[in-house]
């Protein structure tokens, strides 16, 4: 739990801001650049929109799990409607 950990909040607070803020402007960028050189079909925004939202699972213990999920419905809809927005406005 939240008392009883040894975890710092510095470390749960990087490990959200990587998850939720940085590898998702890094698959941005890699998606965006991927387009320009021509590796994706720029006539297919449903696919650029899958490719963005993609992303492996990492195992993380349980006060960190639990501050992740705590955020992730807020990230998950702020992140899809910029993605959407990016896939629609291009």
């Amino acid at each position: 739990g939240l008392k009883g950990s040894s975890v710092k909040k510095t470390v749960i607070i990087g490990v959200v801001l990587a998850r939720y803020v940085a590898l998702p402007l890094v698959g941005i960028v890699v998606v965006k650049g991927a387009l320009r050189l021509g590796f994706i079909p720029a006539n297919d925004p449903l696919y650029q929109f899958i490719l963005l939202l993609f992303g492996a699972g990492e195992s993380e213990c349980s006060v960190i799990m639990l501050w992740t999920y705590a955020l992730a419905s807020v990230s998950l809809t702020l992140w899809s409607t910029c993605f959407m927005w990016l896939v629609t406005s291009s």
